[in-house]
């Protein structure tokens, strides 16, 4: 199968056992969108997971950076490259979009998210802001995904990894969660937990949690706030909405 022409190997960060997924939103990206071709019948692919610090020489052989994509003999490592080569070479099912108003909702969630939790800003209110503006579009949208019903498409494989990040990690570093009002956010996160692509391909919250720890912008946070995480026991995702 290794030797087929349809198929790929894709290299994503490992968990902390080096065999489980790791806690990175690009990797999942690309994972979730290798899993609907796959599905569609265009490709077959070959997951492995590595650790960075103890990489297999199979890797090394190939790449220096997560994700890394290989087919025959191309190698990517850029994110946005990976994604046009696969879009490339197994067009089904069409995952572009081209729909303005939902990325405008998306462009600023992730960024917001990421200046409070490393507290360049020290409130949430940005935050909230954004996340009431992806809400509005979401309550007003006829669909199951930011763009379209059936699969999810290229946004939606960019921003529900990023959301489970902020779920995670905003009540993990900053007892932050996402208002339960934000009825047609939580909707679109059920229909996300709810469909295989996204579920199968999502790390544990412990996963996510060390993701976070390794990053030099959060040690004054963790530090200062004196954060005490538990990051042994039973395996957590934390897919339950309000």
């Amino acid at each position: 199968m290794a030797d087929s022409p349809n198929h790929i190997e894709l290299f994503v960060k490992a968990g902390v056992d080096d065999s489980s997924i790791g806690g990175c939103p690009v990797c999942q990206r690309i994972f979730m969108i290798l899993l609907v071709k796959r599905d569609a019948g265009q490709l077959t692919f070959t997951l492995t997971t590595v650790s960075m610090a103890r990489p297999p020489a199979i890797f090394k052989k190939v790449a220096s950076r997560l994700p890394a994509l290989v087919h025959g003999e191309e190698i990517i490592s850029d994110p946005d490259e990976i994604v046009s080569y696969i879009d490339l070479h197994f067009p089904e099912p069409p995952m572009a979009y081209n729909n303005a108003q939902a990325a405008n909702a998306c462009m600023d969630v992730f960024s917001k998210f990421s200046f409070y939790v490393k507290d360049v800003a020290h409130s949430s209110a940005a935050l909230v802001t954004e996340l009431q503006k992806l809400n509005s579009y979401l309550e007003n949208s006829p669909y199951r995904y930011l763009c379209r019903d059936g699969v999810p498409d290229h946004l939606d494989c960019m921003m529900l990894p990023k959301l489970q990040h902020i779920r995670v990690i905003a009540k993990a570093f900053k007892d932050f969660e996402i208002p339960s009002n934000l009825e047609g956010l939580w909707r679109y996160l059920k229909n996300a937990y709810e469909t295989p692509v996204f579920a199968h391909t999502c790390p544990s919250d412990q996963e996510i949690l060390r993701h976070w720890l390794d990053k030099k912008e959060c040690e004054n946070l963790i530090r200062e706030k004196k954060i005490a995480f538990v990051l042994e026991g039973p395996i957590c995702h934390s897919f339950a909405c309000p």
